[in-house]
C-alpha cells in the first residue's frame, strides 16, 4: 500500500544553524524546503505545493513583513499559512504580523516540542479545509468533479491557453433518454446508471489532465487540453464507444445507454474568459442537441 504523501514545509531563515535546527525537527515528519532569502523563499513558493511557511522576521534582502505581503498578493501562495519565527517580542511587530495574515508567532530561542506542536497544529487545519474544499468541488452521487470545479478549471485552462498560444478541447454529453430509463427502472437504478456512466466516462481517459465533471442531473463535460477539434472527436467517440458497450448492473438484470456529445475546440489566443467562453460553450451546446436531433448516440461538432 503507497503511503500518503507527505506535507511540505517551506523554511525561509538566513541564519543556517537555525535552518538546520528547523529541518533537523521537521525533516522526519515532513518534506522540508529551505530558502535563505526571501526573494528564494518567495520562488519556492510559488512553483512547488507548500502546506505551511516558516518565516524569519529579519531576512538579508527583505523584511518578513515584506515577504508576507508578497506572498499574500499572489493567488498561487496567498492561502500558505505563515507562521513568524522570531527573537523580536514587540506587541506592535506581533500585531502587524498577524494583520498582515501570520497565522502565529514561534519565539526564538525555540525548543522542539514547541515547534512540532504549532506546526501540527496548523497542518491539520490545513488538511481540514483541503478536506472540505475537496468535498464542496466532488458531485456527492458518482465521485467525479462538479459544476464548481468545472467552473474553476475551465477557467485556468482557457487563461493557460490563451498565454501559450495553445487550444484546447472541451465535449457536453447527455444521456439519452434518461428519463425512460428512470421510469423503466427507477430513480435508485437511475443512480446507478448515473454512477456507471461517470465512471466508464473517468476511465475513458488516457491523459492525466483530462477531466470530467457532472454538469447537471444527466449532463456531462469533459476538459481536453491542448487537444484540437480532431483529437476532442476521437476522444468523443472512444467515450461514446465504451459507454454503450458497459452493462449497467441493476442486480436482477443488466442493462446499457447511449449518449450524445458534442464536441469543439477553440485557440483563444487574446479572448478574454470573460467575453468569449459563453459563446464557445453555447455552440459545443448546440453540437450536443443537433447530436440528438441526429438520432443520438452519436457525436456533432462545431
Amino acid at each position: 500500500m503507497m503511503s500518503e504523501q507527505k506535507q511540505c514545509i517551506l523554511i525561509i531563515d538566513d541564519s543556517p544553524m537555525q535552518l538546520v535546527a528547523l529541518e533537523n525537527i521537521l525533516a522526519p515528519l515532513y518534506d522540508t524546503k529551505l530558502a535563505k532569502t526571501g526573494a528564494e523563499g518567495v520562488r519556492i513558493a510559488q512553483s512547488t505545493n507548500i502546506d505551511l511557511i516558516l518565516l524569519d522576521l529579519v531576512l538579508p534582502d527583505e523584511s518578513g513583513f515584506d515577504v508576507l505581503r508578497q506572498l499574500k498578493q499572489s493567488k498561487d501562495t496567498m492561502d500558505i499559512p505563515v507562521i513568524f519565527v522570531t527573537g523580536r517580542v514587540s506587541c506592535e511587530d506581533e500585531a502587524t504580523g498577524l494583520n498582515i495574515g501570520a497565522v502565529d508567532y514561534i519565539r526564538k530561542p525555540f525548543t522542539d516540542v514547541v515547534v512540532k506542536l504549532r506546526v501540527e497544529i496548523h497542518l491539520r487545519i490545513v488538511a481540514q479545509m483541503k478536506f472540505i474544499e475537496n468535498i464542496s468541488l466532488t458531485d456527492g452521487l458518482t465521485g467525479i468533479s462538479n459544476r464548481r470545479s468545472f467552473d474553476n478549471v475551465v477557467r485556468s485552462t482557457w487563461n493557460h491557453a490563451r498565454r501559450t498560444n495553445d487550444c484546447f478541447g472541451m465535449l457536453m454529453l447527455d444521456i439519452d433518454k434518461f428519463k425512460i430509463f428512470n421510469e423503466t427502472y427507477g430513480h435508485l437504478n437511475g443512480d446507478i446508471c448515473l454512477k456507471t456512466v461517470a465512471s466508464t466516462m473517468s476511465k475513458s481517459l488516457t491523459r492525466g489532465t483530462d477531466s470530467v465533471y457532472r454538469w447537471g442531473g444527466e449532463e456531462f463535460v469533459i476538459i481536453l487540453p491542448s487537444t484540437d477539434l480532431e483529437g476532442s472527436m476521437l476522444v468523443a467517440e472512444r467515450v461514446r464507444e465504451n459507454i454503450e458497450n458497459t452493462a449497467i448492473d441493476l442486480g436482477n438484470e443488466t442493462t446499457s445507454v447511449t449518449i450524445s456529445t458534442g464536441a469543439g475546440s477553440i485557440a483563444p489566443n487574446n479572448m478574454d474568459f470573460d467575453t468569449h467562453f459563453l459563446g464557445f460553450s453555447t455552440k459545443v451546446n448546440q453540437a450536443l442537441f443537433q447530436a440528438k436531433n441526429n438520432g443520438r448516440n452519436r457525436v456533432e461538432s462545431i
